[in-house]
Protein backbone atom coordinates (compact mmCIF):
# COMPACT_ATOMS: atom_id res chain seq x y z
CA UNK A 1 0.00 0.00 0.00
CA UNK A 2 1.42 2.95 -0.86
CA UNK A 3 1.46 5.87 1.51
CA UNK A 4 -0.01 9.60 0.49
CA UNK A 5 2.57 12.28 1.38
CA UNK A 6 0.64 15.76 2.05
CA UNK A 7 3.10 18.84 2.08
CA UNK A 8 1.90 20.92 4.60
CA UNK A 9 3.87 23.56 3.92
CA UNK A 10 1.89 23.98 0.09
CA UNK A 11 -1.60 24.11 1.70
CA UNK A 12 -0.47 26.40 4.63
CA UNK A 13 0.92 29.14 2.08
CA UNK A 14 -2.11 28.15 0.03
CA UNK A 15 -4.54 28.99 2.56
CA UNK A 16 -2.81 31.95 3.03
CA UNK A 17 -2.68 32.91 -0.43
CA UNK A 18 -6.30 32.16 -0.43
CA UNK A 19 -7.47 34.64 2.34
CA UNK A 20 -4.96 37.30 1.07
CA UNK A 21 -6.53 37.20 -2.68
CA UNK A 22 -10.25 37.30 -0.81
CA UNK A 23 -8.98 40.44 1.46
CA UNK A 24 -8.15 42.01 -2.18
CA UNK A 25 -10.54 41.09 -4.01
CA UNK A 26 -9.15 38.74 -6.51
CA UNK A 27 -10.99 36.01 -7.60
CA UNK A 28 -10.92 32.43 -7.34
CA UNK A 29 -9.56 32.21 -10.92
CA UNK A 30 -6.17 34.63 -10.72
CA UNK A 31 -5.64 33.05 -7.05
CA UNK A 32 -5.35 29.77 -8.78
CA UNK A 33 -3.82 31.37 -11.90
CA UNK A 34 -0.99 32.94 -9.69
CA UNK A 35 -0.49 29.72 -7.52
CA UNK A 36 -0.04 27.37 -10.67
CA UNK A 37 2.79 29.99 -12.15
CA UNK A 38 4.09 29.83 -8.23
CA UNK A 39 4.78 25.95 -8.15
CA UNK A 40 6.50 26.11 -11.80
CA UNK A 41 8.80 28.90 -10.72
CA UNK A 42 10.78 27.58 -7.45
CA UNK A 43 12.72 30.56 -6.86
CA UNK A 44 9.80 32.96 -6.60
CA UNK A 45 7.65 29.93 -4.81
CA UNK A 46 10.74 30.13 -2.36
CA UNK A 47 10.43 33.64 -2.25
CA UNK A 48 6.68 34.07 -1.64
CA UNK A 49 7.25 31.22 1.31
CA UNK A 50 9.94 33.54 2.99
CA UNK A 51 7.70 36.88 2.13
CA UNK A 52 4.77 34.97 3.92
CA UNK A 53 6.90 34.07 7.16
CA UNK A 54 8.79 37.04 7.40
CA UNK A 55 6.95 40.08 6.20
CA UNK A 56 9.91 41.13 4.21
CA UNK A 57 11.89 40.09 0.64
CA UNK A 58 14.55 37.68 0.32
CA UNK A 59 15.56 39.25 -2.93
CA UNK A 60 17.67 36.06 -3.78
CA UNK A 61 15.70 35.63 -7.00
CA UNK A 62 16.07 38.07 -10.02
CA UNK A 63 14.96 38.39 -13.35
CA UNK A 64 17.51 40.49 -15.66
CA UNK A 65 18.95 42.56 -12.19
CA UNK A 66 15.59 43.11 -10.99
CA UNK A 67 14.68 41.77 -7.71
CA UNK A 68 11.25 41.66 -5.91
CA UNK A 69 11.99 45.13 -3.79
CA UNK A 70 12.62 46.42 -6.73
CA UNK A 71 9.24 45.57 -8.61
CA UNK A 72 7.63 46.32 -5.61
CA UNK A 73 8.98 49.86 -5.84
CA UNK A 74 7.91 49.65 -9.60
CA UNK A 75 3.89 48.65 -8.34
CA UNK A 76 3.94 52.01 -6.02
CA UNK A 77 4.92 54.06 -8.21
CA UNK A 78 2.08 52.81 -11.22
CA UNK A 79 -0.37 53.20 -8.56
CA UNK A 80 1.71 56.31 -8.10
CA UNK A 81 0.94 57.26 -11.52
CA UNK A 82 -2.60 56.53 -12.01
CA UNK A 83 -3.87 58.24 -8.53
CA UNK A 84 -1.63 61.32 -9.86
CA UNK A 85 -0.37 61.80 -6.78
CA UNK A 86 3.31 61.57 -5.99
CA UNK A 87 3.07 59.52 -2.84
CA UNK A 88 0.48 56.51 -1.37
CA UNK A 89 -2.07 57.43 0.81
CA UNK A 90 -4.21 55.60 3.56
CA UNK A 91 -6.42 54.24 0.69
CA UNK A 92 -3.80 52.68 -1.17
CA UNK A 93 -3.72 48.62 -0.99
CA UNK A 94 -0.33 47.32 -0.37
CA UNK A 95 -1.49 43.82 -0.71
CA UNK A 96 -2.63 44.00 -3.64
CA UNK A 97 0.67 44.92 -4.92
CA UNK A 98 2.18 42.09 -3.36
CA UNK A 99 0.71 40.22 -5.09
CA UNK A 100 1.11 42.28 -8.08
CA UNK A 101 4.81 42.40 -7.62
CA UNK A 102 5.27 38.45 -7.24
CA UNK A 103 3.36 38.43 -10.63
CA UNK A 104 5.44 40.96 -11.98
CA UNK A 105 8.42 38.59 -11.50
CA UNK A 106 6.72 35.21 -12.94
CA UNK A 107 5.44 36.92 -16.10
CA UNK A 108 8.75 38.71 -16.69
CA UNK A 109 10.73 35.14 -16.74
CA UNK A 110 7.87 34.68 -19.55
CA UNK A 111 7.84 37.64 -21.51
CA UNK A 112 11.38 39.71 -20.42
CA UNK A 113 11.24 42.00 -23.39
CA UNK A 114 7.62 43.18 -23.10
CA UNK A 115 8.15 44.00 -18.93
CA UNK A 116 11.48 45.33 -19.12
CA UNK A 117 10.15 47.80 -22.19
CA UNK A 118 7.32 48.72 -18.94
CA UNK A 119 9.82 48.97 -16.20
CA UNK A 120 11.53 51.36 -17.92
CA UNK A 121 9.09 53.76 -19.35
CA UNK A 122 9.65 56.90 -17.90
CA UNK A 123 5.96 57.87 -16.70
CA UNK A 124 5.91 61.39 -15.30
CA UNK A 125 2.69 62.80 -13.16
CA UNK A 126 1.02 66.25 -13.34
CA UNK A 127 1.24 67.25 -9.82
CA UNK A 128 3.53 66.38 -6.46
Amino acid sequence: MQSVIVASEKLKLYGELSRLCEYVGYSDEWRDSFWQSLLENEDIYEEFLYYMEHQDFLDKATVDGYTLTDLFVWEMRKYNVRRDRSKNGPECDKHAMLLETFDTMMKMKQDRAKMQWSMEMNNGMDIS
